[in-house]
């Protein structure tokens, strides 16, 4: 069965862009810090991951892959998405995930990446969504410099619901490093 997330109300994080006609005007500055720290976890290889909302455009089934000879490892092939071709990215190798069982439930996350003046859809395959989380105020640990962060791709950690969970962060996807 496949999951659409809808934008919530007052959802201003891509209201600048103008492929994104669904942010309403009248969104207030109060809104759009609660939707900054909410985000999608997924699981990622032995990893869970949180992506966040506001660059969600949607969870679907697993989508079939054309791969492309020739191509780097985290490139898994292409898709077709809305009648286009899609771009998807292996989630847990990204961020230099352990290798995990076999996805009973696999998940191709529709993700707005890259920075703001210059951002495309990708697709981000992963084993699981999991849940949507908010994150508060302060918990997110910074990854450390040289840490393996993978070019800031992995903005830090924070701890949702007793675990690990690494913070990704979509706008350096396609950033020169």
């Amino acid at each position: 069965m496949d999951a659409d997330l809808k934008w919530p109300e007052g959802d201003t994080s891509v209201a600048a862009a103008p492929e994104a006609p669904f942010a309403p005007a009248a969104a207030t500055a109060g809104s759009q810090s609660r939707m900054e720290a909410t985000h999608l976890l997924v699981r990622a290889g032995e990893y869970v991951c949180a992506l966040p909302l506001g660059a969600v455009r949607q969870v679907l089934r697993s989508l079939p892959l054309h791969p492309l000879p020739g191509s780097a490892p985290e490139l898994k092939g292409l898709a077709e998405f809305a009648g286009d071709p899609l771009p998807v990215l292996d989630l847990a190798r990204l961020a230099r995930a352990p290798q995990g069982a076999n996805p009973v439930f696999p998940v191709t996350v529709v993700a707005w990446a890259g920075p703001p003046e210059s951002r495309e859809l990708v697709g981000l395959a992963a084993d699981a969504a999991l849940d949507v989380a908010a994150l508060p105020a302060g918990a997110l640990v910074p990854a450390a410099p040289g840490s393996g962060s993978n070019g800031g791709l992995v903005a830090g950690e924070a701890i949702v619901g007793g675990q690990v969970v690494r913070v990704i962060n979509l706008q350096a996807l396609g950033q020169a490093s």
